[in-house]
């Protein structure tokens, strides 16, 4: 047979090694298509699903988020990538997150003599939802930006948004849920007519809408139904809805040199019709009596607020006006920056930017709003409309070094660690019948993970030695509880934190031996068997 094939025995062999290669990137690909999918899968099942507040709804949204982290963390350390793709979002979530952290240091960390106080766990809570904020960003704008053109991804998470929204305010929330899931809906209203405007044909193999008239009359006979539906049930917040859009309207008219006077015009006429609906029936932000310093009361605030009040007053309440104000305005800032970028783009291009636009901010009207922040799909909301907004507003990503994602985790760990009492971190693992020990057990599995990512993606000593760093840090850390903090150190979270490290190694050098399996010439790490 060789020599029908015209090779000698000695180069059997090569030519098998060759015949039985895999084409470079395959793994890789994989591992960001799995990830894709998960992510869409979460995100169409949260919007459904995940629409009332509870510890278990809360577990469910981290696992799901952090179960495509490490699917997301897999899929860059087979491409040897040490970047993140920037969002300016993420710049504007610092000053909230650290003046909690301050407030945590100073009230939280020593137990108070006091019973009513909670000793930081509402400081913790906050801090763990807008890190799973920032995650949820970092992989929707990682993963999904191929969904500014996929009609059948959009249309299933629009759909998702507006029926699991119209589906909690008819039959299943509470009054204080209500305003935040309105707004949800009327988000997802701008999702699902984002395919709309799509010049080029679908990835999925679909009709795409712009090429069938009946498609995109039933597109928008489906959207005012919603529409109607939810002002119906939620009338305040679709005044707002109106000059949310109204405004994105004025911005993109006054950005986009094409059609501006009509653009103009019906920014004007919604802008009429918001006033008229806000006279109509007015009303305004309740703060019930709380005085709002510059950096907040902490969890302190909650004394005179709860969770299910606007996201404004528990914001405002938290971390004063200096994180409020640096939260919205960088957001706003973050909307027209990025809306800057889609004037270079064409008819198509434009109208996309200004659905997507409004649905963003649509979504973190969402979370400012009554009970927004106490519920799990306003967070995935915002984070799915945050994360995609600079690739539905063609502006191109820049890259971020890999090591802001190391910061992040290890200032959340260690707060986790030294607090006396965890918050939503800790309600959820003990909401699914879950110790302590699996906390600290996680926490070392993804420190090990992201610590291997960024130092092991070249060289595999590098990513074991800082594995083996990551565990002994968790006995370190355990050793400075009792220094700093009112917990005593425990040697059984140790050896959990050691496990979760020792459960990353083989899904790390799996990662690494992948790459040397796909082709003869595929670059194989140092350390690895070489062919």
């Amino acid at each position: 047979m060789l020599e029908c094939l015209g090779l000698e025995a000695r180069d059997c062999s090569t030519y098998c090694e060759s015949a039985m290669a895999i084409p470079i990137g395959t793994t890789a690909r994989n591992l960001e298509t799995l990830a894709r999918w998960m992510l869409a899968g979460v995100v169409i099942v949260g919007m459904l699903c995940w629409s009332m507040p509870g510890f278990k709804i809360w577990g469910a949204l981290a696992i799901g988020l952090l179960m495509v982290w490490v699917l997301w963390l897999l899929w860059r350390t087979v491409q040897a990538d040490r970047t993140i793709p920037a969002h300016p979002i993420h710049l504007a979530l610092i000053v909230p997150v650290m003046i909690l952290i301050f407030h945590l240091a100073r009230h939280g960390l020593r137990q108070q003599q006091d019973p009513t106080l909670l000793h930081g766990a509402l400081d913790m809570s906050m801090i763990f939802h807008f890190w799973l904020l920032a995650t949820g960003v970092l992989v929707s704008q990682s993963l999904l930006p191929r969904a500014a053109r996929h009609s059948v991804v959009l249309s299933l998470a629009g759909a998702a948004m507006m029926g699991g929204a119209v589906l909690a305010v008819v039959w299943g929330t509470s009054d204080h849920a209500r305003p935040a899931l309105g707004f949800v809906g009327f988000a997802g209203v701008g999702v699902w007519l984002t395919p709309l405007w799509g010049a080029a044909a679908s990835h999925d193999g679909w009709p795409h809408p712009l090429k069938s008239r009946g498609l995109r009359i039933a597109c928008l006979a489906v959207a005012a139904a919603a529409a109607v539906m939810l002002a119906w049930f939620t009338p305040h917040e679709a005044v707002i809805s109106l000059g949310v859009l109204a405004v994105v309207l004025l911005l993109a008219g006054l950005l986009f040199p094409r059609r501006r006077l009509a653009t103009l015009s019906i920014a004007c006429l919604l802008a009429a019709a918001a006033i008229v609906g806000f006279l109509v029936r007015p009303r305004w932000p309740e703060f019930h009596g709380l005085r709002v310093g510059l950096f907040g009361l902490g969890e302190n605030a909650f004394a005179k607020i709860s969770a299910s009040d606007t996201g404004l007053a528990v914001l405002a309440g938290t971390v004063g006006w200096v994180g409020l104000v640096w939260l919205v305005g960088g957001i706003v800032i973050c909307g027209l920056y990025l809306l800057l970028g889609a004037r270079r783009g064409g008819g198509g291009d434009r109208g996309r930017a200004i659905a997507w636009t409004a649905a963003a901010a649509l979504a973190t009207c969402a979370l400012l709003s009554g009970g927004g922040l106490a519920i799990p799909s306003v967070t995935l909301a915002a984070a799915f409309t945050w994360g995609l907004l600079p690739t539905m507003l063609s502006r191109p990503s820049r890259r971020w070094s890999g090591l802001g994602v190391l910061i992040g985790l290890t200032v959340l760990i260690m707060l986790l660690g030294l607090a006396p009492k965890g918050g939503l971190a800790n309600w959820v693992t003990f909401a699914f019948g879950r110790r302590d020990e699996f906390l600290h057990g996680c926490a070392g599995f993804f420190l090990a993970l992201v610590v291997a990512w960024l130092a092991g993606s070249r060289q595999v000593k590098w990513g074991l030695l800082g594995m083996v760093i990551v565990a002994l840090a968790g006995g370190i850390g355990e050793a400075l509880q009792g220094l700093l903090a009112a917990r005593t150190m425990s040697f059984a979270d140790w050896v959990s934190h050691t496990i979760g490290c020792a459960a990353a190694v083989p899904l790390y050098l799996l990662c690494l031996g992948s790459r040397c399996c796909e082709s003869p010439d595929a670059p194989c790490p140092k350390g690895i068997y070489q062919r």
